[in-house]
């Protein structure tokens, strides 16, 4: 029989810390506000001692890599996180912001001791677009990949049990998900063209960019329908982000990209929630109004946290926005001081999660990072 991997943190507190995370989501008042750090496997795998050409290399590796990496997060980091099942959080396949362009014939490039990103964009022409339009999302570039890794790391889920502290054993190997969210129509539009590119066609040919954005809303909702079956998700949640948009204008981002989020958006009927890092203040009505997100995971330091307040406060859970300039190069005060901000802004109104905005940059301390659950801990004492 293999051998537990156990997590030192007691089912009681794991218990504790959903219920809270739950009662903040329908904006009633939680004993205080939750704190979910956003770590990536960016940080996570030098901290376990992992090899990035190794995790993306064997699905074996990167399942047992995921779950150790996640067994010190929850040793090491204060957080209201309480499962490790799912993207982000456990057993999934984790080829991280590739897998739509990958499948859309864009090279993606693995770098011995970093995460995968992808090379120029090949989408130029008409004639391009006719090619865009047969390419098999579902089985290739990496799409196929995930599936592959995913039914072998259900092979092999039986060798690495998991439990919290008073807990039951289970397997997160035993339903591992696949890269079911979107990195948006126009952030994939710009893989497949280059981000000069498109910019440059938005103003110069944007009919061009809505065919594009067109073709690549039908296949990104081709793959998640496809996601769905496959794990059999009983559930229509989505959640995606579509970072690029952010350096567009309020009026061309409403004229170009609007109506192809929407149609991704209102391709599901479940709970929506939306991240967009960077500067978003011009774009937050159109999030809140016309895409009537449920949530805005991450939302960026630079976003003007009165402005957010006006907008989304009471309407929209938000997570964020303590820098994570601030968490890499600061002191455990500093930030702090920045969490409180966030907390004091924003906490009046519900629905607050208290998280980087957005992504904890690798080798960032500890201590920094713990520091907010520390301001939680204080302006709710």
């Amino acid at each position: 029989m293999a051998r537990v991997i156990e997590i030192n943190v007691p089912m009681q507190e794991i218990a504790a810390r959903e219920a809270r995370v739950a009662t903040a989501r329908r904006f009633e008042r939680p004993d205080r506000v939750p704190v979910w750090p956003a770590i990536n496997y960016r940080y996570l795998l030098p901290a376990i001692g992992g090899r990035f050409s190794d995790y993306y290399a064997d699905p074996e590796v990167m399942l047992r890599w995921q779950i150790l990496g996640q067994k010190w997060l929850m040793e090491h980091i204060r957080t209201d996180q309480y499962s490790i099942t799912g993207a982000w959080v456990g057993a999934w396949t984790d080829f991280q912001n590739t897998t739509e362009a990958s499948a859309l014939g864009c090279e993606v490039a693995f770098p011995p001791d970093d995460i995968p990103w992808v090379k120029a964009g090949w989408v130029k022409t008409d004639a391009d677009l006719r090619r865009l339009e047969q390419i098999d999302v579902v089985n290739g570039g990496l799409n196929g990949r995930q599936i592959d890794f995913r039914r072998r790391m259900m092979v092999v889920a039986d060798r690495y049990p998991v439990r919290f502290l008073d807990g039951p054993v289970f397997y997160p190997g035993a339903t591992p998900a696949l890269t079911h969210t979107s990195h948006g129509p126009f952030t994939v539009a710009g893989d497949l063209m280059g981000q000069t590119e498109i910019f440059a066609a938005v103003l110069e040919k944007p009919e061009f960019v809505r065919e594009l954005l067109s073709i690549v809303t039908d296949k990104i909702i081709a793959w998640l329908d496809f996601c769905w079956a496959e794990m059999q998700i009983p559930h229509r949640d989505f959640a995606w982000t579509d970072d690029l948009a952010a350096y567009l204008s309020a009026r061309v981002y409403r004229d170009i990209v609007l109506p192809f989020e929407k149609k991704l958006r209102f391709h599901f009927d479940g709970r929506v929630s939306m991240h967009m890092c960077g500067h978003t203040n011009h774009l937050l009505s159109i999030f809140a109004d016309d895409l009537r997100i449920d949530e805005f995971q991450g939302f960026g330091w630079e976003v003007d946290l009165d402005r957010i307040a006006e907008v989304m406060g009471g309407r929209v859970v938000l997570l964020g926005n303590v820098s994570p300039l601030t968490i890499a190069n600061g002191t455990p005060e500093e930030v702090k001081t920045a969490a409180r901000r966030v907390l004091e802004k924003l906490a009046p109104y519900g629905g607050l999660i208290i998280q980087d905005g957005n992504n904890i940059a690798p080798g960032s301390s500890p201590e920094n990072i713990n520091a907010m659950m520390a301001a939680a801990e204080e302006y709710c004492g």
